[in-house]
């Protein structure tokens, strides 16, 4: 019984007494990833607390890193987790290059960064976001969630204008099975 009353002694410090100086310990943290042995664990914390105020580090730390960096898929996860449980008002400074930086992991990284990538900029509507994603779609040979996370994007920044492109998708047979699936379920929530 000593070792929970030990975990929980440790976790009221945190949590407690210690908030605000725990999460400016982990902001630093996320300013320095190279500094973390686990960047999984690392993300999974930042998501399981919750915290709204890790989505502007990370989203700055993202937009400085390279393609290769080890952490990255890691943190692109965390912040779409963050940002995705966040209330649809939440306002957050997207870093400048942030966007061209997914559309260049979007387009030249197929498999789990273009995936990520792409489930991250779902969330920055505009005109910008849209040219990436309809591009993505015109592709073919990549991870069927990369496409989803790009159909999710269209449709939540124009509905009405893309409907045409999510019913083409449903229907065609070149397609990968489970993202026509997808289109066609979208088709039937929204039509």
């Amino acid at each position: 019984m000593t070792d929970i009353n030990q975990k929980l002694e440790i976790a009221y410090d945190l949590m407690v007494d210690n908030h605000d100086a725990f999460k400016e310990e982990l902001k630093t943290l996320i300013a320095t990833p190279s500094s973390i042995n686990d960047t999984n664990r690392f993300a999974s914390l930042l998501v399981s607390l919750k915290g709204q105020d890790f989505i502007e580090p990370l989203l700055q730390t993202i937009s400085l890193s390279k393609k290769g960096d080890v952490w990255l898929s890691d943190f692109l996860f965390a912040v779409v987790e963050l940002v995705d449980e966040s209330p649809e008002d939440l306002e957050f400074i997207t870093p400048e290059n942030l966007v061209e930086k997914l559309g260049d992991w979007i387009s030249g990284s197929p498999g789990e960064l273009a995936w990520k990538a792409a489930g991250l900029l779902k969330f920055h509507q505009s005109d910008a976001a849209e040219k990436i994603q309809l591009k993505k779609l015109e592709e073919h040979d990549d991870f069927f969630l990369t496409y989803v996370e790009c159909l999710l994007g269209l449709i939540w920044y124009n509905k009405e204008k893309h409907m045409d492109l999510v019913k083409k998708i449903a229907n065609d047979e070149s397609r990968d099975p489970e993202l026509r699936q997808f289109a066609a379920d979208i088709e039937r929530k929204y039509c």
